[in-house]
């Protein structure tokens, strides 16, 4: 049997609440509609040229070329803009890692990574750096895939935020309230994305909220490459920041190791992975905004410390809707769905499948039924009645209406007529 180990790390949180984004400080740019902005090329042929002349003179290890983003102004590409001294009142996780670390691992590779998105003609990088991680959270905790709102974080913040920049906008999902009050993400349905500055015109509906978030590390700047690799595990996707130059704006594939140590912070990604058997030391699996045209896919493999890669990382804590329990009994097991959302789960439809056994259970049997509903907080059980001898697998999926699909794999012991015992789930 394929056996999947999970490195769990000590995250101790180090300061109080949240930081109130309200309260920032943050020193805007002009406030222009992006209809207004200068629509020059930020990147031109030129250029292009002559970043690949330097490429092979500094020995870069990525290839430079136009693409979609090179066409756009830097203004419509990186708005992340940083608050003043917004450590002060920040809560930092420093994501200790208690166990060795893989050398490799890949969010997009275990499904948990929703398809890249373009931000277009908008500086709102902060907005779609923001909504990554959530959405994947829920991708990997509630096994289905959302499109969640950036526009609705552009237009209807209460920060002055929007095309012209911003900065990190978590607290929207846990307690912070847009211009309608309302808090939490909002599906990409109810407010699709038009890359401007458009009204709010709330109120929304607000499906999606988390426990908390925090910036991982011990302080402000660039958190430690290991500490990083353990929120993402532990956590999924992680926000972070970066310097952009030319030569990541015209990145067209490798692994990028281009480090202009005068470059400012200015754009927001996340990261969904790493590879220490890349590049010097090892790198990133950087998901960027600028659509698939972009890097890799939209992705780009970027080596650690380069482009100031890290720097405010910050993860959510994202907690799953239903889980799925199995424990051993007389006669069979029992298979318990728990509610630990806030709202009713309603309308589950699981199904079983059980393999192996020499009496009383054949290959491939399949068992179904359906849940009404299950209240925050509650467990429904469904018991499984067995009688035979032997070591059997089961698999299990639920699809509950509205908290995702589940899946669970256990295997375990028949003995005789009385008892099932798991032994791996």
């Amino acid at each position: 049997m394929k056996k999947s180990f999970i490195v769990f790390g000590l995250c101790i949180l180090l300061v109080g609440m949240p930081i109130g984004l309200s309260d920032c400080g943050c020193t805007q740019p002009n406030d222009t509609n992006v209809d207004q902005q200068s629509v020059q090329p930020w990147i031109s042929d030129a250029d292009i040229t002559a970043l690949q002349e330097q490429g092979i003179k500094e020995g870069w290890t990525f290839t430079i070329g136009k693409n979609p983003a090179t066409e756009r102004p830097l203004s419509q590409l990186c708005g992340l803009v940083e608050p003043e001294n917004w450590w002060v009142n920040a809560s930092f996780d420093p994501c200790i890692p208690t166990s060795k670390l893989p050398d490799h691992f890949d969010w997009r590779e275990l499904g948990g990574c929703t398809p890249i998105k373009d931000q277009d003609g908008c500086g709102s990088c902060w907005a779609f750096g923001t909504i990554a991680p959530l959405e994947c959270n829920i991708l990997i905790k509630d096994h289905t895939e959302v499109d969640l709102s950036e526009q609705w974080l552009v237009s209807c913040n209460q920060n002055n935020w929007g095309c012209s920049g911003g900065w990190w906008a978590h607290s929207y999902f846990q307690w912070n309230t847009d211009q309608f009050h309302g808090t939490g993400a909002v599906l990409e349905e109810e407010f699709p994305y038009v890359a401007r500055d458009a009204s709010c015109n709330g109120p929304y509906h607000h499906p999606y909220t988390i426990d908390s978030w925090h910036y991982v590390g011990l302080s402000q700047g660039v958190a430690q490459t290991d500490a990083i690799k353990q929120a993402i595990m532990t956590y999924g996707p992680v926000s972070v920041s970066c310097a952009v130059t030319g030569a990541f704006g015209a990145y067209s594939g490798g692994v990028f190791n281009e480090n202009d140590p005068h470059a400012q912070i200015n754009h927001a990604v996340a990261l969904v992975g790493w590879d220490d058997n890349q590049g010097t030391d090892g790198v990133w699996f950087l998901r960027n905004s600028w659509g698939t045209g972009w890097g890799e896919e939209g992705y780009m493999r970027i080596e650690y410390g380069v482009c100031k890669v890290g720097y405010a990382a910050c993860y959510v804590n994202y907690p799953a809707r239903t889980k799925v329990e199995i424990s051993s009994g007389l006669l069979g097991f029992s298979i318990g769905f728990r509610n630990v959302w806030n709202t009713t789960t309603t309308n589950i439809k699981w199904n079983v499948i059980l393999k192996g056994g020499i009496l009383g259970v054949t290959d491939d049997l399949t068992m179904q039924g359906t849940i009404v509903s299950i209240e925050p907080g509650m467990v429904a059980y469904e018991k499984i009645l067995l009688i035979g001898f032997g070591p059997i697998s089961i698999s299990i999926t639920a699809e509950p209406k509205n908290a995702g699909k589940l899946s669970k794999y256990a295997e375990g012991f028949l003995y005789g007529f009385l008892l099932f015992i798991p032994q791996n789930q």
